[in-house]
């Protein structure tokens, strides 16, 4: 089942989000003692408008409501918030205001915008991230966007080979943080 993610879900969804983070492998993350990032996406989770907040989240889940994949999405509008709002979350970490961690802008003007997508290893291979996939489309149209993107690590073939299953094209590449991404786009 596809659901909203939940405030109570941090617990789920981290793991399999922190994925995404460890192959990123981005030096605005390395630098920080791992309990103190994970403190401070806990507390980006529970907000209502962080880009990893749970109200930009949905998860797939299984009879038990198990948590076994997630995708985060958002309207390239929200970018002027999504990473600011956690600043005044720094100092209950025991980081500076003045820390950046995410700086690039992925998303293009007029996209609705994947974030992430991502499935817990145990369920590889189930068809969660095709499925959780499908909402993005049904989003952006309601929304009132005619464009759906993500970017993609050219180090990761397997998620590149399921976009273009998909319908994503590769427009451009694309730097964030310290790797370069394709960045893709399918018409909606």
């Amino acid at each position: 089942m596809i659901r909203k993610a939940r405030k109570s879900d941090f617990e789920a969804v981290y793991p399999i989000l922190s994925q995404i983070f460890d192959e990123m492998d981005m030096d605005t993350i390395n630098r920080l003692p791992e309990s103190q990032f994970y403190d401070l996406i806990r507390l980006g989770f529970i907000s209502e408008n962080y880009r990893y907040s749970y109200n930009r989240i949905w998860v797939e889940t299984d009879e038990n409501d198990r948590v076994r994949g997630m995708i985060c999405m958002y309207p390239d509008k929200a970018q002027g918030i999504i990473d600011v709002v956690l600043r005044k979350e720094m100092a209950k970490v025991g980081l500076p205001m003045t820390t950046d961690i995410f700086t690039d802008k992925e998303a293009q003007k007029g996209e609705w915008y994947i974030d992430a997508l991502a499935v817990s290893p145990r369920d590889w291979g189930k068809g969660i991230a095709s499925r959780l996939m499908e909402l993005a489309p049904k989003l952006a149209k309601k929304h009132g966007y005619k464009k759906v993107s993500l970017n993609v690590d050219l180090e990761n073939p397997r998620a590149q080979q399921l976009y273009l299953r998909k319908g994503f094209k590769t427009t451009n590449s694309m730097t964030i943080g310290d790797r370069v991404y394709d960045h893709m786009v399918k018409e909606v």
